[in-house]
């Protein structure tokens, strides 16, 4: 009965183990803190930013978004610079 009991218990590790998420940056297995996080969908729990990458590609994701960030602040100045043509009435469209 024990080694019953030792094979289920190998047969639900291996199927665990199985279904256990990879980054998609690097192809790491999730460890299994970062599998809760990112599974983790209760209220006062925080988002997860990227739930599909491991926590070094996470900080790599972030840091480029950072570095990036000010780029795109400076696009979206430029397009509220440019005042938005108004236009007509419905019919004034087909020209």
């Amino acid at each position: 009965m024990r080694r019953a009991a030792r094979e289920q218990d190998a047969k639900k590790a291996a199927e665990r183990e199985a279904r256990r998420p990879v980054c998609t940056g690097c192809g790491a297995k999730f460890t299994d803190e970062c599998w809760e996080k990112a599974l983790a969908t209760d209220w006062g729990t925080p988002r997860d930013s990227h739930p599909q990458l491991c926590d070094d590609c996470k900080q790599q994701a972030q840091a480029v978004a950072v570095r990036q960030a000010p780029v795109g602040n400076e696009h979206q100045e430029q397009h509220q610079a440019v005042p938005e043509q108004k236009t007509g009435r419905w019919f004034s469209r087909r020209a």
